[in-house]
């Protein structure tokens, strides 16, 4: 079966992921080794956009969709945007890093960028309820009916956080809202989450560099839904929003 991760990272890491650092060399042999086929690639928090893209443009052995990393305190991030916006595929923002809500003023023209470009935007979602719950980004797909959000670990990456935001994608009825099962672990819960929103809001993500993909595979694997809505969470539903159906 295909298989897209849909969320990845290629670079170095502050102090709070000890420093790790990886290239796209790593990153190439990890996801050939695991059966991955092509992956939604973003910087980490001390890797910068450029750097990245540039990487991925010089190797011709994988396919790698580029998110750009949304810090509203870059500098630089305005006139990267607009010399590089056909090869951005994807926005990432982390509201932890950054210290600010999705739904703070400053993303507003990002978020205005991606809604008109039909790029679909990651929005870290952690236990840092206060900054980075999944409440935010609900509100930000409400308020943008055409822009797609992917709630990253299901919202929390951890199990009532998961179920809960599964609960609130669902009553809020918006079809721009979608869930990254990056890092979470627990399969029991993934089955729920699944059961809970349907396979055709679940995207596959590994984490990849502080997660393989060959950890999380086996859990998209075995769940208890039929060949083709795997196929949807493997690939057919980032497919769609990377617009490479």
């Amino acid at each position: 079966m295909k298989i897209i991760d849909g969320h990845i990272h290629i670079g170095k890491w502050s102090g709070v992921f000890l420093d790790y650092e990886t290239n796209v060399a790593d990153a190439v042999r990890v996801m050939k080794e695991s059966g991955v086929d092509s992956a939604v690639a973003l910087p980490c928090d001390t890797f910068m956009n450029e750097e990245l893209l540039n990487e991925i443009k010089s190797q011709n052995d994988f396919t790698f969709h580029f998110a750009a990393w949304i810090n509203p305190d870059d500098s630089n991030l305005d006139s990267f945007i607009e010399n590089n916006l056909k090869d951005i595929k994807v926005f990432k923002i982390h509201p932890s890093f950054q210290k600010k809500r999705v739904t703070d003023p400053s993303y507003s023209k990002y978020l205005d960028i991606a809604e008109a470009n039909n790029i679909p935007v990651i929005v870290h979602c952690g236990r840092w309820q206060d900054i980075a719950g999944f409440t935010f980004p609900i509100e930000a797909a409400r308020k943008r009916k055409n822009l797609n959000v992917i709630l990253a670990h299901l919202g929390g990456d951890q199990p009532s956080l998961c179920t809960s935001c599964a609960s609130a994608v669902k009553e809020s009825g918006l079809k721009n809202v979608y869930l990254g099962t990056e890092s979470v672990r627990e399969f029991h819960f993934v089955n729920e989450v699944v059961k809970t929103s349907g396979a055709d809001r679940i995207i596959f993500g590994s984490d990849y560099n502080l997660g393989l993909p060959k950890m999380y595979i086996p859990i998209i694997e075995s769940l208890k839904i039929s060949s083709e809505e795997k196929e949807l969470i493997f690939y057919r539903n980032i497919s769609r929003l990377l617009g490479i159906e």
